[in-house]
């Protein structure tokens, strides 16, 4: 495989790594849909700048976390193409990652977000 001769090839072929990733992977799509209603609900309850960096931090820790899970499990089938109980647990490990992650988002969400609709629907 030939390298990247540029930098806007280099670019090229991340964006085409990350159509394949939300063509390929229903988590994805599911994890983006829920970033989309963070950032909505961001927007409707004007949190503070500060509180929308760390949402967005939170969303891109998801998202690159479900990423590196994708990779793992797709260099865990090119490598093992039997059933293997090693590769399994690797793979699974992956996957826990991103859950850890996904709920520690939720948790970040429900602290930024719920102070500020109880505030909203009081208004």
């Amino acid at each position: 495989m030939k390298k990247n001769s540029n930098f806007i090839q280099s670019l090229i072929c991340a964006f085409k790594g990350i159509i394949h990733v939300i063509n390929a992977e229903r988590n994805f799509r599911v994890h983006i849909f829920f970033s989309v209603l963070a950032i909505t609900l961001s927007l409707i309850l004007k949190i503070s700048f500060l509180e929308l960096s760390i949402i967005f931090i939170m969303i891109a820790i998801v998202l690159v976390l479900e990423i590196i899970n994708t990779i793992t499990e797709n260099i865990m089938d090119f490598l093992c193409k039997d059933y293997n109980l090693n590769v399994k647990i690797i793979k699974d490990m992956a996957a826990g990652a991103v859950l850890v992650s996904a709920f520690i988002a939720i948790i970040v969400g429900l602290l930024i977000f719920i102070p500020k609709i109880i505030v909203f629907i009081g208004d």
